[in-house]
């Protein structure tokens, strides 16, 4: 899948969410704070785009590991400041955490957040991708 595919993906996603997020109460302008997480390819690749990220971003950032050594598998895991959302505000986000990734061989996984516990009605967690 090149960039825009997974750019289209992603939105499209992120547009289901936004309608979930509406019937638990968020509106335009709620500052939730978002936590995403990429695939990367090898060891080098994950710090390359937790350094970018660092560099660019406020992001609280963590790089993880699962398997065996001959077949690890890398993970870049963050959560954004709190922010205040909208369609526009989410569609740009996520294009740009699409391209970041992509740039460095790395595999946006998705985001979701958590409903303020104000808000909170049947559930509590709001996934997009």
């Amino acid at each position: 899948m090149n960039s825009a595919e997974i750019v289209a993906q992603q939105l499209a996603m992120t547009r289901q969410t936004w309608a979930a997020l509406l019937k638990h109460g968020i509106t335009e302008g709620t500052e939730l704070r978002l936590d995403f997480s990429y695939n990367a390819p090898s060891r080098k690749a994950a710090e390359d785009l937790y350094a970018l990220l660092q560099t660019e971003t406020d992001y609280k950032l963590t790089i993880e590991s699962s398997g065996s050594c001959l077949s690890r598998k890398w993970r870049l895991e963050g959560t954004t400041q709190a922010m205040a959302v909208s369609p526009a505000v989410l569609d740009e986000w996520v294009t740009s955490m699409v391209n970041a990734g992509t740039q460095l061989s790395c595999k946006f996984d998705g985001c979701g957040t958590s409903v303020p516990k104000h808000l909170q009605k049947d559930t509590d967690y709001g996934r997009m991708g």
